[in-house]
C-alpha cells in the first residue's frame, strides 16, 4: 500500500489538483476551478484527439485481439512450421515501439524506401508515390497497421489458457462425431470469455496510452488526422509549457481508460444462473 501510494497514488491525486490550476512553466499551482476542462473541451483539436483514439481502442480491441485469438487457434494444432511462426510472430513484439516507429518511417519514405522499389519494378510513375505518413487520408491507417497486426502477447495468453481446458472435453466431443471447427466452436472459445475480456482490456488501456510509435511516425499530424490523447497531452505540456492545461487532459484520460475498464469487465462477465 505504502508503494502505491508513493508511485501512483500521490502523483494521481496532484494530476487531479494540478488539473483545477493555473499552472505553467512561469507559475506556481493556483486554484481556478474546471477553466482548463472548459479549455480543452471548446478545443476542435481535443475532441479530435477523444475521436482517434476511441477508434483505435475499437481497432485495437477486435483486430488485434481477434489476429491474436486466430493465431492461437491454429499454432495450437501444432501445424508443420508452427514453432517458426510462433518465434518469427513474437519478433515484432520484442523490438521497442519506438524502434519499429523509425523502422516504417524509413521502410515507408516516398524517396528511398520500399514503395519506390516497388514502383520501379512494375514501371509506374515515380512522382505518383505516396507519401503515407504526409498524407492525412492515408495516415491514420498508416500508423494503425505498424502494430494492429503483431498479437503475439495476446498469442501466447491465449495459447497458455487453452492448454488449461481438459482434453477429456475434446475427446468426448471427437467420439461424438465433431468436426476440428466445430471443437474451436462450441468448447475452445466459450471457455476463452474471460481471458479475451482480459485481454480486450489490456488492448484497450493501451490504445489509451499510446504515444511513442505515433510520436516516431507522424507527431500527431498530418493536421489531426493522428492526434490521439497522449500526443494533445505532450504538446499542451511542452510546447504551451500548461501543465495545469495538460493534467486536464491527464484526468480525461484517466476517466476514460477506467470506464473502458468498467465497461469490457462487464460486457466479458459470465452470468451467474440462479440457485
Amino acid at each position: 500500500m505504502i508503494l502505491f501510494a508513493l508511485v501512483y497514488a500521490v502523483p494521481i491525486i496532484t494530476v487531479f489538483y494540478t488539473s483545477l490550476c493555473d499552472y505553467t512553466a512561469f507559475n506556481s499551482p493556483a486554484f481556478q476551478g474546471i477553466k482548463n476542462f472548459i479549455t480543452i473541451f471548446s478545443d476542435s483539436d481535443f475532441i479530435c484527439s477523444i475521436r482517434n483514439t476511441l477508434l483505435w481502442v475499437v481497432l485495437q480491441s477486435t483486430i488485434h485481439v481477434g489476429v491474436g485469438l486466430a493465431m492461437a487457434l491454429v499454432l495450437r494444432r501444432k501445424p508443420k512450421g508452427w514453432k517458426f511462426v510462433r518465434t518469427a510472430y513474437m519478433i515484432p513484439n520484442i523490438i521497442p515501439t519506438a524502434a519499429t516507429g523509425v523502422m516504417f518511417t524509413l521502410l515507408l519514405n516516398p524517396s528511398f524506401g520500399i514503395l519506390k522499389s516497388m514502383y520501379g519494378v512494375f514501371g509506374l510513375d515515380m512522382s505518383k508515390i505516396p507519401n503515407l505518413f504526409g498524407n492525412s487520408k492515408f495516415a491514420f491507417w498508416t500508423v494503425t497497421c505498424t502494430w494492429i497486426f503483431y498479437s503475439a502477447f495476446n498469442t501466447i495468453i491465449f495459447l497458455a489458457e487453452m492448454g488449461a481446458i481438459d482434453t477429456s472435453i475434446y475427446e468426448a466431443a471427437r467420439v461424438d462425431g465433431a468436426k476440428p471447427w466445430q471443437l474451436d466452436r462450441y468448447i475452445t472459445l466459450p471457455l476463452m470469455k474471460n481471458v479475451v475480456g482480459t485481454c480486450v482490456v489490456l488492448a484497450s488501456v493501451a490504445m489509451v496510452s499510446q504515444f511513442d510509435i505515433i510520436y516516431m511516425t507522424t507527431k500527431g499530424g498530418p493536421g489531426t488526422s493522428t492526434l490521439n490523447l497522449p500526443i494533445y497531452l505532450y504538446k499542451a505540456a511542452t510546447l504551451e509549457n500548461n501543465y495545469g492545461k495538460a493534467n486536464a487532459v491527464g484526468v480525461v484520460q484517466i476517466i476514460i481508460g477506467i470506464t473502458l475498464v468498467i465497461l469490457i469487465k462487464g460486457l466479458f462477465r459470465e452470468k451467474k444462473e440462479a440457485a
